[in-house]
């Protein structure tokens, strides 16, 4: 279990640098964090993030738990999570501000959501759309699936249409070097989706780093977007990928488990 030990973040994103080792690497990784709000559900545990806007450097929006994870008494393994967002809009404005919470355990197979309560709704498993959006685990044991092939730079092709794509790379941040499992986190099915790449430390399981990746097909600005930043962006089965999360911005998380790792 981790101990809440204070981070203190850098106010500007630090020099991260991804090298892959491997692709379509035979490594795997135990991971029993919620996917993907880096916490793992076990009474105790603490989770604090940056996220970092990539062009500018500053702090996008931070995420943590005001204190450890909760246990519960109606259910063996099962905790209560708080966690508070503070998202700092790219025109300036005042940060928003809010809570969610979860109730959560973690088995054998994976770490899982059993209720969600946020923006004032709460929804568990019996709810309509709850399994698609909370439901979803990956799993404990993250692995490769064969799922794409890489047909150019930054180019891909499917296999399959279930399961993750998984590289091997070596991040490095401050002169430290660890190795990591790179996971495209690929929703099943055939339709192009939001797809969440985490970078996950191969010997503790934790999420150092975490960006995202929207179809172009959900923004109108995607077309300028991707001619302004055309390393930036990936294809998959001819779909364009554009390297933003909701909000339009191409932001990193770090996580507290990376600061502490590489001595941040």
């Amino acid at each position: 279990m981790d101990t809440p030990t204070t981070v203190v973040f850098p106010e500007i994103l630090p020099d991260v640098r991804i090298d892959v080792l491997e692709e379509a690497t035979e490594h795997e990784v135990v991971c029993d964090e919620l996917q993907w709000w880096f916490v793992v559900p076990r009474a105790g545990e603490t989770s604090a993030a940056r996220w970092y806007d990539r062009a500018s450097g500053q702090i996008a929006m931070i995420r943590e738990t005001p204190h450890p994870v909760m246990p519960l008494d109606d259910g063996p393994g099962r905790v209560r999570i708080r966690i508070d967002e503070s998202t700092f809009p790219a025109d300036e404005r005042g940060p928003v501000q809010r809570s969610v919470e979860f109730t959560a355990c973690l088995s054998s197979a994976a770490a899982a959501f059993r209720s969600v309560e946020m923006d004032g709704h709460v929804a568990g498993p019996d709810d309509d759309g709850f399994d698609e959006a909370w439901g979803r685990s990956r799993g404990r044991i993250l692995r490769d699936g064969r799922r794409l092939v890489r047909t150019g730079p930054r180019e891909y092709s499917s296999l399959s249409h279930e399961g993750v794509r998984a590289d091997l790379v070596a991040v490095s941040i401050g002169g430290i070097t660890r190795r990591a499992l790179r996971v495209l986190d690929l929703e099943p099915g055939e339709g192009p989706d939001e797809i969440g790449q985490p970078v996950i430390d191969l010997d503790t399981g934790r999420t150092l780093v975490y960006w995202q990746y929207r179809p172009e097909g959900w923004d109108a600005d995607a077309e300028s977007w991707l001619s302004a930043h055309p390393d930036e962006g990936m294809v998959i089965d001819g779909v364009r990928y554009q390297r933003r999360n909701c909000a339009g911005r191409d932001t990193m998380a770090v996580t507290d488990h990376a600061m502490r790792l590489f001595g941040l």
